[in-house]
């Protein structure tokens, strides 16, 4: 901070009427401020370095814990997360002494949830009194999430504060993002674990209420605890550390996304376009040696088979993005490989050598989009690191039952039935070729070079049928098209009309 002196002299004696007498001594005068503020600006670097509209300027993160879960959690994604100045961290609860935790670990930028007389005693479990708490913030909660493209909504669902208000949070989240098209509001939620049970039933209306709100919803059932730990002695603190794992994961799996660059790269809209209204998502990271693919897709096998996620066993991601890291000449055949095994994995159709999303009359604004991205860095020597986020869930039901692919893999040989019922025989040569294709067409096609068998299509067009029929019976459903000197041959083969 510098003061002119000379500047200040000049306003007084402006003022006083004498600006005229000292023009010729101090010059031309002016009003300037009496003191001035030298301030050094400090701005971020990008945390995109190519997302189409948010080219050059950082895209702005906001992760708002709402109620003691989601505080708790904040606390532990701060401590763990060693990006935390590209994220804005927000603490929202009526609990004061959650609130007081925040700020003695640094967390300055909270909203204390208070009304009447309950004067930051939380909401006591009871969802009409946390429902108010929300609306009562409503406008605040507006004001802290302007400019924001990204806002995580982190909750545990069943209790008081955060089932009841964590869905306005988001609402207020979306109607600010409302006017940007590149911009997301995702929530990651926890359901009660089995010792709790009688809380599900709140915590469900809470989940399908904060569903409205989101454009995509990561739940983590706390129910399968115990057998995702698999050990009887495990302690509560490693339970908790699971849990807290899994937000750590979703956290650190969309920073690596939109933080690094690479020459197949994925940018921020990308992200948008896997996860805008899409409903039910899965987000994680695996990490493996790079020395041998199948321990690359056991891994990733177990991290999307994880208990605490959603069962997507007998569902379809429409909507897919995969994005691998490695270090420098990382084999293109075990990319490859690993990008097969994630599509295998959420259910995509095997067609002509190639996973594809195939659904049949999937529900509306269902569409698929996939995005695949690789590059190498220093920092992989030796191990492999894949990001996946799916979303856009369709049952793999009846309805999406797929049919047989238009290309097949042909067999070589057909057999021939040793009896089959005839009324009558014809002696033929024994070694025929057929082909591994037929279908039964109303008129049999003769081919214009042999005009011997031309003279027989006439009798043998009305007996086709039967032999087809018969021939499908064989294993020949896959059959698509038969001449008549096909018919011809199978008949010289001990097949009569």
């Amino acid at each position: 901070m510098a003061i002119d002196a000379n500047k200040i002299m000049q306003n007084i004696l402006r003022k006083e009427g004498l600006a005229d007498d000292v023009s010729n001594n101090m010059g031309e005068l002016s009003y300037e401020p009496l003191i001035r503020i030298e301030t050094i600006s400090k701005e971020r670097e990008p945390l995109i370095e190519s997302a189409g509209e948010t080219f050059g300027k950082p895209i702005s993160v906001c992760f708002a814990g709402v109620g003691t879960c989601g505080v708790n959690v904040l606390m532990s994604l701060k401590a763990q997360n060693a990006t935390d100045e590209m994220v804005e961290f927000l603490g929202i609860n009526s609990d004061g002494g959650s609130i007081r935790e925040l700020e003695k670990n640094g967390f300055t930028n909270n909203i204390p949830l208070s009304m009447g007389d309950s004067y930051y005693l939380g909401a006591g479990g009871d969802l009409e009194v946390a429902k108010d708490l929300g609306k009562k913030y409503y406008d605040e909660f507006e004001r802290r999430f302007k400019g924001m493209d990204l806002v995580l909504v982190v909750t545990g669902m069943g209790g008081g504060t955060g089932t009841g208000v964590a869905p306005i949070v988001a609402k207020a989240a979306k109607e600010v993002q409302s006017t940007k098209k590149n911009a997301l509001t995702v929530g990651v939620a926890t359901m009660p674990s089995g010792i709790e049970f009688d809380r599900r039933e709140i915590a469900m209306k809470g989940v399908e209420e904060l569903k409205k709100y989101v454009d995509a919803l990561i739940i983590l059932d706390q129910i399968n605890i115990p057998e995702v730990l698999d050990q009887e002695n495990a302690s509560m603190d490693q339970a908790d550390e699971l849990i807290d794992s899994r937000f750590q994961i979703v956290l650190q799996s969309i920073m690596d996304t939109v933080t690094k660059y690479t020459k197949r790269n994925i940018d921020f809209a990308d992200v948008c376009s896997t996860l805008k209204a899409s409903g039910d998502a899965i987000i994680t990271t695996v990490e493996a040696s790079a020395n041998n693919v199948e321990d690359v897709k056991k891994e990733l096998a177990k991290a999307l088979s994880d208990k605490l996620l959603i069962d997507h066993s007998n569902k379809i991601a429409t909507r897919l993005m995969i994005y691998q890291f490695y270090e420098r000449g990382y084999s293109a055949v075990a990319h490859y490989e690993v990008v097969s095994e994630i599509q295998k994995l959420f259910n995509f159709t095997k067609v002509d050598g190639y996973y594809r999303c195939v659904t049949n009359n999937p529900p509306e604004g269902t569409f698929p989009f996939l995005k695949i991205g690789h590059g190498e860095g220093e920092e992989y020597k030796g191990k492999t690191k894949v990001i996946v986020m799916a979303s856009g869930f369709v049952d793999k039901s009846p309805a999406n039952a797929v049919s047989a692919p238009s290309t097949i893999d042909e067999p070589s040989t057909i057999s021939t039935p040793s009896t089959v019922s005839i009324p009558s025989a014809v002696s033929v040569p024994s070694a025929v070729s057929t082909p591994s294709t037929i279908s039964a067409p109303s008129t049999v096609s003769t081919p214009s070079a042999d005009a011997h068998w031309a003279e027989e299509q006439v009798s043998l067009e009305s007996k086709i049928t039967p032999i087809t029929e018969l021939m499908e019976e064989q294993a020949l459903s896959k059959a698509k098209t038969v001449s008549v000197k096909t018919v011809k041959e199978l008949m010289d083969k001990g097949f009569s009309l």
